[in-house]
């Protein structure tokens, strides 16, 4: 039995590998013969078929990249190695924001240990959810509060909450994958809404971008506030994730992983109600969490302020597109400062039972506990950079760039950024191409138009590109932020993904058919809002087999 079993895993591994060269095979015919735009969208559907036919996100996000550079040399072995290596992998270690991210979410694994050690999470943990088996509902809760509360960044929130409320999830009974989805959810799309968050600088930045094009001058911020109501996914992404929440709604594979959590969580329960409880034990996670929450905008604010006296909301925002430059350190710092916190916690109050872990071994087994899965984050940037140079942005961008009424082109411009982006994967990569096209686009074919008539249909096109790249920053299997989510919960990308994916859809199809439709055809956005908002509202009631009892 034992020998059946080992020859089926080597035929296993050997039919893997087959499909493996015969995909690159491909690569190369197509790299030497190949031609035509759609050869820029090969590596996404070859990344895609990878991981969804053999369920292994490195591999199929290593296969893409591999075929990107294939193509980019002309289907030449020895080139395609060199580009892989000098102009997809090592660049990752020249970028600050990609550099920082490694370092803070290795730093963050590291934090989280060094909590978890004291047992200050489990105590914070019981002071929220309450003694014995908690609520699956109030356990949601608290990750959709928290996900709000850590508006500055998407990636912080995203890997702060997940890493941070796991095992309490698991207490709970809610799924992992939940946890990803709801941490996830909040990540991006909170930072997107915030007017004050690491995203601000670039977002500004893009739309000053788009007026350059037409050699104007412009407030961006003026245009930021305005473009918020009509901001449809973002917007609807959160009250989806409310309703999943409130009212147990959870189709497809997300149902059937939370009626499985529900029916494993007393093993969990006890594990956690078992903990030593000592008073004030929860200080030794509250505080450094809050140290780790508030030291972003602190420090940034501190960096971009000339004068820190007398303190203002406009200064407060301004000092960030000031300070943005240093945003990288500001994070590193930021998780550096809270894990010296973390350890002084920990050093003086153990956990309760006179035990003092050693710190420093505490401290590296949480960061080497995310070597593997940051793997998978350096493959996703590796086919980044072959997408990005193959030009697949502006492929999609011209194919979808057909005149039509202008009425349309909100919508049109949603669903240019919902493909790019997850085609791609990057958000800031999809408004950096789309901004600067969607911006001229419009203020064309509105030439004729007087300015105050013009106005709401750019703000409208602003509002269109942010809601386009977030969609693909919730569903693509390529996004750095998906793949940071199911890091932080501890579940596989490719889990992570069907379980979201259905999610995204539903709010990206509300965006388009109540929001921006209706907004090119001239109803008001606060109208579209309240439209969509009924849509999600009713939907439990639409599909009540997505119910799952959060009691």
């Amino acid at each position: 039995m034992g020998k059946m079993d080992t020859n089926k895993r080597k035929a296993g591994r050997w039919n893997r590998s087959a499909l493996v060269l015969g995909l690159l095979l491909v690569s190369f015919v197509l790299g030497a013969w190949g031609s035509g735009g759609w050869l820029a969208l090969w590596p996404s559907a070859l990344a895609l078929g990878v991981v969804l036919w053999l369920r292994s996100a490195l591999l199929g996000l290593l296969v893409g990249a591999a075929s990107g550079a294939i193509l980019l040399t002309g289907g030449d072995p020895l080139a395609a190695l060199t580009h892989l290596w000098g102009a997809q992998f090592a660049p990752i270690f020249s970028s600050p924001w990609k550099v920082s991210a490694l370092a803070f979410t290795l730093m963050l694994g590291g934090f989280v240990a060094l909590v978890e050690a004291g047992g200050g999470l489990q105590a914070l943990v019981r002071a929220l959810l309450g003694s014995g088996q908690a609520c699956a509902r109030r356990m949601q809760s608290t990750v959709f509060g928290m996900g709000l509360l850590v508006f500055f960044d998407g990636l912080a929130n995203t890997m702060l909450i997940g890493r941070l409320l796991r095992s309490a999830a698991d207490g709970a009974g809610v799924s992992r994958v939940k946890l990803a989805y709801l941490a996830d959810t909040t990540g991006s799309a909170v930072a997107c809404l915030a007017f004050v968050s690491t995203w601000i600088a670039f977002q500004l930045a893009m739309i000053r971008e788009g007026y350059a094009a037409l050699g104007l001058e412009v407030n961006a911020y003026a245009l930021f506030f305005k473009s918020l109501p009509m901001n449809f996914y973002c917007w609807f992404a959160l009250v989806l994730a409310l309703v999943s929440v409130m009212r147990g709604f959870n189709p497809g594979a997300m149902g059937r992983a939370e009626r499985a959590a529900r029916r494993e969580v007393s093993a969990t329960s006890t594990e956690v109600e078992s903990l030593p409880k000592k008073r004030g034990a929860w200080l030794g996670a509250l505080v450094p969490i809050l140290v780790l929450a508030f030291s972003v905008p602190v420090l940034t604010y501190l960096l971009g302020a000339e004068r820190c006296w007398p303190f203002s909301l406009s200064k407060f925002a301004g000092a960030y597109a000031v300070a943005e430059p240093h945003v990288p350190l500001i994070l590193v710092a930021s998780s550096v400062l809270a894990s010296l916190v973390a350890a002084g916690f920990l050093l003086l109050h153990g956990r309760g039972d006179n035990s003092r872990p050693a710190v420093g071994w505490v401290f590296l087994g949480g960061v080497r506990a995310l070597l593997g899965p940051l793997a998978i984050l350096l493959a996703a940037w590796m086919l980044g950079a072959a997408i990005s140079d193959l030009g697949a942005s502006a492929f999609l961008s011209s194919i979808l760039g057909e005149r039509l009424p202008i009425a349309y082109m909100p919508a049109l411009i949603f669903l240019a950024g919902a493909l790019v982006s997850f085609s791609t994967g990057t958000s800031w990569g999809t408004m950096a191409v789309l901004m600067p096209l969607s911006i001229p686009l419009v203020f064309g074919m509105a030439d004729e138009m007087p300015d105050l008539e013009r106005e709401p249909y750019i703000v409208a096109a602003i509002g269109a590109v942010f809601s386009g790249a977030v969609f693909g920053d919730h569903c693509s299997p390529f996004s750095d932020t998906t793949i940071v989510a199911s890091i932080a919960a501890g579940v596989e990308p490719l889990d992570h993904f069907r379980t979201q994916l259905p999610f995204a859809v539903i709010a990206g199809l509300v965006a388009l058919f109540c929001g921006f439709l209706p907004l090119g055809f001239g109803l008001a956005p606060l109208l579209c809002l309240l439209s969509g908002l009924a849509c999600l509202l009713l939907l439990p009631l639409l599909y009540p087999k997505a119910h799952v009892d959060s009691t």
